[in-house]
């Protein structure tokens, strides 16, 4: 019997909702420094690099394993208490369950050092040029934008979002930019994710820690409930979410988040949220929508573009962002590179230097072209299915 505590906690909902269970998680480990605290999700990139867990087995039998809920929801709106707050009583409720554990160990106390979720980037993965820069060469303030839902999730869709960017873009003549993010989810569950203009389009194009090194370089985030709020939060940006009648406010909301929410304001969603996230048919309250051949829940149908796009814009009023006085395009600086990326050889002394420039693998994407990186030769070594370069053990790269 090994002498410290091993605990495996698993989680296994939506991206949002585990990076959520991060902060309670991390904390269980900071009130119990002896402690062994593993991790197990469906989205175990949310978790690298963190200082605080240990890989741990369910097989192996010196191992606790609880499966982590958030039975707390059903009290949401009236509790007064935050998302993570559930995950926190649920991780002391289930270590507490078996009185022989108590016994041993004590009862299991987590204090609370906070509700934002955590995320850990290492340095060298926060120098990687990110996929915007490659793809679009546009290395000026971005937003992310996601426009879309699960498949069974309907009603959480805002159904203006063209509207918002529209507006946004006339205010920023092309000195800011939206990037349209999104998971296409598999087959037979999909997710949807409508074709807007005036976007940089990124859906389908990023997986978690992809998407996570891109909230990292973003300005702001904006859109639904859903899981690029929470990584808004993580990384405390600018955030503005459209979050209508749907769920309890103080459930979800951070400090520095805009939650543009109609809770109150329809008879469906007096002070809670309706909580109706399926099919258009099982929302109390459905319109036609203002000049569109489509019904949808009022509580979004009442949240008007402009009301979106001017919580984006306080940010700069409000003078926590300032609007650049001009466009930024990596073309602007790409004769300076060209040697390098004909030679292999690094630039003296540039801003981008051998610090910035990512090991690629298979499945990585090129840091010239934002292509994928694909199989050359030896493993870890790769090659671009796009420009060509090839990636070598050492990270030096060279045009074949």
């Amino acid at each position: 019997m090994p002498e410290n505590r091993r605990i495996l906690l698993k989680q296994t909902q939506s991206p949002g909702d585990m990076l959520t269970f991060s902060r309670p998680a991390y904390d269980l480990k900071r009130s119990h420094p002896n402690w062994e605290i593993g991790i197990d999700t469906p989205c175990n990139e949310l978790f690298q690099n963190n200082p605080f867990t240990t890989e741990l087995s369910e097989n192996d039998p010196t191992v606790e394993v609880y499966n982590i809920t958030y039975d707390d929801i059903h009290k949401s709106g009236w509790s007064g208490e935050h998302f993570s707050d559930a995950f926190r009583h649920d991780i002391e409720k289930k270590l507490n369950s078996d009185p022989r554990m108590v016994a041993k160990w004590g009862e299991t106390v987590i204090p609370k050092t906070g509700i934002l979720p955590e995320i850990f980037m290492s340095d060298e993965e926060k120098g990687w040029f990110h996929q915007v820069h490659c793809t679009y060469h546009w290395d000026g303030q971005f937003w992310l934008l996601n426009a879309g839902r699960k498949w069974d999730n309907i009603l959480k869709q805002y159904h203006r979002w063209q509207e918002v960017v529209d507006i946004l873009n006339q205010r920023w003549q092309g000195k800011v930019r939206i990037v349209q993010i999104g998971h296409k989810g598999a087959i037979k569950q999909p997710h949807y994710h409508p074709q807007l203009k005036g976007v940089f389009n990124l859906v389908g194009q990023t997986n978690i820690r992809q998407l996570i090194r891109l909230a990292y370089h973003s300005t702001g985030l904006l859109g639904p409930i859903s899981f690029q709020f929470v990584l808004g939060a993580a990384f405390e940006k600018p955030t503005v979410v459209c979050a209508g009648g749907k769920e309890g406010t103080r459930w979800h909301v951070y400090n520095h988040v805009q939650w543009v929410k109609r809770n109150g304001c329809l008879p469906c969603a007096v002070s809670d949220g309706c909580w109706k996230g399926g099919t258009k048919g099982e929302c109390a309250r459905l319109v036609r929508a203002k000049g569109m051949d489509e019904d949808v829940p009022l509580c979004f149908e009442i949240i008007k573009p402009q009301e979106l796009a001017d919580r984006v814009m306080d940010h700069y009023e409000g003078g926590k962002l300032e609007t650049p006085d001009r466009e930024l395009w990596y073309e602007e600086g790409k004769a300076r590179f060209e040697a390098y990326y004909q030679s292999g050889e690094f630039p003296p002394e540039e801003a981008y230097s051998r610090k910035v420039l990512p090991v690629l693998k298979p499945g990585e994407f090129c840091h010239k072209c934002g292509k994928a990186i694909v199989p050359y030769k030896t493993v870890p070594r790769g090659k671009c299915s796009g420009c060509g370069i090839v990636v070598s053990l050492e990270g030096i790269n060279a045009k074949t």
